[in-house]
């Protein structure tokens, strides 16, 4: 009896022994230091980005609803990293009477990236309604109800996700002191289940989303490209009727009458170029954002999927949480809209902040 009861403790033992540390001090160390720097990153640089919204009108599209969504995401997991911190320095176990703090940080970080892959799916695909389909079939798509639906599902499915499996006896929430962090006890006897439960849930239904999205709007674009370059080939080589002979001073005649409504017609063109510009800029700016969210996303995930990652895993999580501080970087660099107002925020120049908000303008007013 007791031989069988140490072959079970010995298949147990590997690879999810309770006591058996996956990393050095040495290593917790540096990437405490990393976690600690994406905390004050990811806090201030997602407040900037919300605080836009707040302080400006002309920032209140459905698109940056989303994107709000997405730093609200960021800022939410961001605020669990102090915890994570103070767990990747213990030795053996969590320092604290209750694991609450704990609990609710593992909770945090991952229905908070659940959420941020779920923003850029949602993200991804209103672009490509945006682009792609008529003014009337985007509006019935995104009204104000439909969007708060969207918005509130970003976040429900990780919540289910990652809630639902301990509560029916599959894995466990709290500090794993394999891995010194606030997240799913890999101890646990079905702990392998519970983090192929969290990869599977997480990451195979956004992603396609995300792709099919952005590869039918690439479609799209490059065939409304491709139109335009032939119109503009016609109009610089328009056909000559060969058996039309007019006179240089009826020519000149209808040049002169036609100028004002070709100044029109260009002027027109041009607007719309400068539109379509814009709209491609934006559209370039999401794609980069979910480019680099997948490279620091997917590492983590595919650890989570495949056991053998398991000694991986905290180096991939360690990855993926820079995302919390890189899209906000992301906005201010390359976002048309986002640009000027945080340019405004950071300079302290509130009164030059485009269309402000009903509250900025009473804030200003009370200040002249």
């Amino acid at each position: 009896m007791e031989k069988e009861y140490s072959i079970m403790n010995s298949t147990v033992a590997d690879p999810t022994d309770s006591s058996q540390s996956l990393y050095s001090y040495e290593a917790r160390f540096g990437l405490a230091f990393v976690w600690s720097a994406a905390a004050v990153l990811g806090l201030v640089g997602n407040s900037l980005v919300i605080w836009s919204v707040v302080l400006s009108k002309k920032l209140r599209t459905v698109t940056n609803a989303f994107v709000v969504n997405l730093s609200v995401a960021d800022f939410w997991t961001s605020l669990s990293y102090p915890w994570e911190v103070v767990a990747m320095l213990q030795d053996d176990s969590w320092p604290m009477a209750s694991e609450v703090p704990c609990v609710i940080a593992a909770i945090q970080v991952y229905t908070g990236l659940g959420a941020s892959l779920l923003s850029l799916a949602v993200i991804a695909f209103n672009r490509f309604m945006l682009v792609t389909q008529t003014t009337a079939t985007y509006r019935h798509w995104y009204s104000p109800g439909k969007v708060s639906v969207m918005i509130a599902t970003t976040w429900i499915c990780p919540f289910f996700v990652f809630l639902l499996p301990p509560v029916i006896g599959i894995g466990e929430i709290g500090y794993d002191p394999q891995d010194h962090t606030c997240s799913d006890k890999d101890g646990h006897p079905r702990g392998t289940e519970y983090n192929l439960a969290q990869s599977l849930g997480l990451f195979p239904v956004p992603m396609v989303i995300i792709v099919s999205s952005y590869l039918a709007l690439y479609i799209h674009l490059k065939r409304h490209f491709r139109k335009q370059k032939k119109r503009r080939t016609q109009y610089a080589n328009p056909a000559q009727d060969d058996t039309s002979a007019v006179s240089h001073s009826t020519v000149s005649f209808s040049v002169a009458n036609e100028c004002p409504a070709t100044q029109q017609n260009q002027t027109t063109r041009n607007q719309r170029r400068a539109i379509s510009r814009q709209q491609l800029a934006i559209t370039k700016n999401l794609f980069m954002v979910f480019c680099i969210f997948i490279s620091l996303m997917a590492p983590y995930f595919v650890s989570l999927a495949v056991p053998s990652g398991r000694r991986f895993a905290l180096y991939g999580l360690t990855i993926s949480i820079v995302n919390s501080c890189v899209n906000p970087i992301l906005y201010t660099v390359n976002h048309p809209h986002f640009k000027g107002v945080l340019r405004s925020i950071l300079r302290c120049r509130y009164s030059q902040i485009p269309e402000p908000s009903d509250w900025l303008k009473s804030v200003l007013s009370r200040h002249q």
